[in-house]
């Protein structure tokens, strides 16, 4: 069970703000660019439920019984199914192809991918994080998409890091660290920001006004 999403399930469950009572930011996303889940929901829920029960127990000091019937409660009055099903999906989906993310997901850890999806999920909702991943491009994306397609990966990794790892493993010939000296992180994410909206030569543009093309090669 992958801790993060169950922490994002159990807090809009205490909070009351996982019934389908949204608008238009909850509406169901497309999905016929993603795989059926094969993660097991219901023993995932059955984990949720483990940890309400625990989280009531320690915030209303009730004792194990009691706080096994406000956990009851509260998921009754809290769980739409369906979209506690569409956040395990997207979940998976993320996880299974994360490694193919333009931003660097051939870089990240395991717990950068989960970090980056359960803030979009927390950020964007679910009917709005599905049709981005579905809609995502190289090239041709308006800025708010883009934006919140790197956004969370910004948050969630250290882009200026995976630059560099990503440069020294195409075999770039001049030294990375000469390269990106004056380089932040922000820069970074303009660049991916650039490429959702303007493809390659969009990104290459906008890389080629940070990086320092003064290095020589073997330097």
């Amino acid at each position: 069970m992958r801790t993060r999403l169950v922490l994002l399930i159990v807090a809009c469950i205490v909070a009351g703000a996982c019934s389908d009572d949204a608008g238009p930011e909850r509406a169901a996303p497309t999905t016929t660019a993603v795989p059926t889940s094969t993660y097991d929901v219901d023993e995932a829920m059955d984990g949720v439920r483990e940890d309400v029960v625990r989280l009531v127990m320690e915030r209303d000091g009730l004792d194990r019984a009691a706080a096994e019937v406000r956990a009851d409660e509260l998921m009754e009055r809290g769980v739409d199914t369906e979209v506690v099903d569409q956040q395990f999906s997207l979940f998976a989906n993320w996880m299974d192809n994360h490694q193919s993310h333009p931003v660097l997901g051939r870089h990240w850890t395991e717990d950068e991918a989960e970090c980056a999806v359960v803030t979009m999920i927390q950020v964007e909702g679910i009917g709005r994080t599905g049709a981005l991943m579905n809609g995502a491009s190289v090239g041709g994306m308006a800025v708010a998409d883009a934006l919140s397609l790197v956004q969370p990966v910004g948050y969630c990794t250290d882009l200026l890091a995976l630059m560099k790892t990503d440069m020294v493993d195409l075999g770039v010939p001049q030294d990375p660290d000469c390269l990106l000296a004056g380089v932040g992180e922000e820069d970074v994410a303009k660049w991916f920001v650039a490429l959702f909206m303007h493809g390659r030569e969009g990104f290459n543009a906008a890389m080629g006004e940070d990086l320092d093309l003064t290095c020589p090669a073997g330097s």
